[in-house]
């Protein structure tokens, strides 16, 4: 008895994490299909992150974990339409308060650079639906980090 549990546990296991990973080649496909259409010319992070640089910012002033970041950003999803829009300086909030692509994002872009990040659900809000953004959402910013402390 023990061990059809295990099977099934197993099976379950397999089940979901096969589910997941073709969730996430299907995101995949779709952001490469967006930069595709979109004629900018993006860089791949490694960790399922791309990013168009508009702007360098200062290569001497990137921000890490223990920081406090102000900066700008315009949130999409891959239909265009927008579900954040806060293109002014915010009041400083701590850099892992960010979901994990926007953290990524403005660690390359450097302070008073701007940039366009696309990043699929696993590095954003993955299986939670938020206000306008559905579940296994990937999310495009454009974002420029004002700066940090």
């Amino acid at each position: 008895m023990k061990r059809i549990y295990t099977l099934v546990f197993a099976s379950f296991l397999l089940f979901n994490c096969t589910s997941d990973e073709k969730r996430l080649e299907m995101q995949m496909d779709a952001i490469l299909e967006w930069i595709d259409e979109s004629g900018l010319e993006f860089t791949a992070s490694g960790t399922g992150l791309y990013y168009h640089v508009e702007q360098a910012g200062n290569p001497n002033r990137i921000p890490d974990s223990t920081n406090e970041v102000s900066f700008k950003h315009v949130g999409y999803l891959l239909d265009s339409s927008i579900f954040s829009n806060g293109w002014y300086a915010s009041n400083y909030i701590p850099l892992p308060a960010l979901v994990e692509g926007f953290q990524e994002g403005l660690k390359i872009v450097g302070e008073g650079g701007r940039a366009v990040i696309i990043f699929p659900s696993n590095l954003g809000y993955g299986d939670n639906e938020r206000a306008t953004i559905p579940a296994y959402s990937p999310l495009i910013f454009r974002v420029e980090l004002v700066s940090y402390y």
